[in-house]
């Protein structure tokens, strides 16, 4: 918003100091190669000094980007709803009506500063239309229908511009909620440099491996596990069943009855 606020106020300032004498501004356009190559260098550079721009030569490329950047403002400067009133309640004034100026006054900054600074160079130019013949027929063709600004209003905008303002009441709240807004940034912030580190993650994979060196163990001692006591029962069944030869050893047997019996994979992937 700033960025934008500061590309506008340099095309002003430019246009105030360059164009207000000349013959055929907003009525004749600059070239459509120069308006995408200043255009472009704006969006890169986001702030350029026009005044120090040699090869800035044609006034009428800045003034065609001024109304391109009015068109494209996606709401409303000065509210339609707010115009409407003023316009019924001031039927017949010739002058600013103090209604205008206190609803003017109640704009948020930004919209207050940004019609400050656009009604100021339309101001500016009504009053060299011997010199660029932009009188207030040719303005309100110009202006009107990007700013949204009905005739009513648009009148004491332009033709009595310094009786309209009165300076913007809603400044000091729009600052302190900015200040807040602020506050809560920087203790957020060092809240979290606060916080203490998260526990590292253990890898799964080293879980697998340390699962599956412990699965691979013998039981000692003839454990408790299940596996151990069905394979000595089943041995054991087996012993009293028939009789054993008298050429196997029955320190072999003994082992065999304490190996526990072959579980299903650790993971399902190895399925």
């Amino acid at each position: 918003m700033f960025l934008q606020q500061l590309e506008l106020m340099r095309r002003i300032s430019y246009l105030n100091f360059k164009g207000c004498e000349e013959e055929g501004l907003y009525r004749v356009p600059g070239s459509g190669k120069d308006i995408k190559h200043w255009q472009r260098r704006f969006d890169t550079e986001l702030d350029i000094n026009l005044f120090d721009e040699p090869e800035l030569y044609d006034v009428n490329t800045i003034g065609s980007m001024f109304k391109a950047w009015l068109r494209g403002l996606p709401d409303e400067i000065f509210p339609k709803v707010t115009q409407a009133m003023i316009a019924e309640k001031c039927a017949g004034a010739t002058k600013a009506p103090q209604l205008l100026k206190d609803e003017l006054s109640k704009l948020p900054p930004f919209n207050y500063y940004l019609l400050f600074a656009i009604t100021c160079h339309l101001s500016l130019l009504h009053s060299y239309v011997d010199k660029n013949k932009m009188d207030y027929r040719n303005l309100c063709i110009c202006f009107q229908p990007c700013m949204k600004i009905d005739g009513f209003c648009f009148q004491f905008l332009v033709c009595d511009w310094k009786n309209c303002w009165q300076g913007c009441w809603t400044e000091k709240k729009h600052l302190e909620t900015e200040l807040e807004y602020e506050r809560q940034l920087k203790e957020a912030a060092l809240k979290k440099a606060k916080a203490p580190p998260a526990p590292p993650v253990s890898g799964t994979n080293e879980e697998r491996a340390v699962s599956s060196s412990d699965s691979s163990q013998p039981l000692e001692n003839g454990g408790s596990s299940g596996t151990g006591t069905k394979a000595s029962s089943r041995s054991g069944s087996l012993g009293r069943g028939r009789k054993t030869p008298p050429n196997i050893d029955n320190d072999r047997l003994k082992v065999a009855s304490q190996l526990p019996e072959l579980g299903p994979p650790l993971s399902p992937i190895e399925i």
